[in-house]
């Protein structure tokens, strides 16, 4: 019995899949989510999760459905958040940063909106009302990134076994799996996420000479639905922050 739905679970997600293909105007880049490609360098995670985030925003001017041009658009943003944080002495981008960079890109078409919650609960509940996706592990991969109405970015110390700090780490996150009850600020809900800077297991990759190897090459690119993380908490009055591309 187990079988036969499943069958027809994959079934009817191909025929949705294929409907929403049809109907839509825009081509989402899908496969950015379903086979991504690693950030480039070792900081532009910043950059590489905000130009996932804007190919898929409907009102991008950016066309980014290959691994070459998020490149391209991950090179843009991080010229001009380094500009940005120049020209107003902060020593790492900040979030002002991030918008100035994303303004400036897409002139001014696009920018960037936050939103900080005190607790857990509502936060999550924010992400699955932006994505629109509140069930991955039933849509799956696929369908989850094909429906996403607005991709978030949020802050991590560490995701499985790849670990951030004392930095952090920014990610895409493409829906929550929101549980039946409230959470707590303990919960660890399964979220759907892109990490552009998966770490090699004891940041080895096997090679002939280490040297050889460029920043991106350090690191793998990996969709995945965990639970196994750390988010990084911002304080102590609204501690879960939640930053997504907007119109301007």
């Amino acid at each position: 019995m187990r079988v036969a739905m499943n069958r027809v679970t994959r079934w009817v997600a191909a025929v949705l899949l294929i409907g929403f293909a049809a109907s839509t105007a825009r081509a989402d880049p899908v496969d950015l989510v379903l086979n991504p490609s690693p950030q480039e360098f070792s900081n532009t995670c910043q950059s590489y999760s905000m130009g996932l985030a804007m190919a898929f925003h409907p009102s991008s001017p950016f066309a980014a459905t290959t691994p070459t041009e998020l490149r391209e658009l991950e090179r843009r943003l991080r010229k001009a958040l380094t500009d940005s944080a120049a020209a107003n002495n902060h020593p790492v981008a900040t979030r002002e940063d991030w918008k100035v960079a994303v303004e400036t890109v897409s002139n001014d078409v696009l920018t960037v909106s936050v939103e900080s919650f005190k607790d857990l609960d509502p936060a999550m509940q924010f992400v699955a009302q932006k994505t629109a996706i509140s069930n991955p592990e039933g849509l799956g991969d696929v369908l989850s990134a094909a429906l996403v109405s607005t991709p978030v970015m949020m802050s991590f110390t560490r995701i499985e076994s790849s670990d951030y700090k004392p930095q952090s780490h920014i990610v895409t996150v493409f829906g929550v799996q929101l549980p039946n009850a409230s959470m707590d600020n303990t919960a660890h809900p399964k979220l759907l996420l892109v990490n552009s800077a998966v770490k090699y297991a004891n940041n080895v990759k096997n090679i002939c000479a280490q040297e050889a190897l460029s920043d991106n090459d350090r690191y793998r690119a990996m969709v995945s639905l965990t639970d196994n993380y750390e988010l990084n908490l911002f304080g102590n009055t609204k501690p879960y922050v939640i930053t997504y591309i907007s119109k301007k």
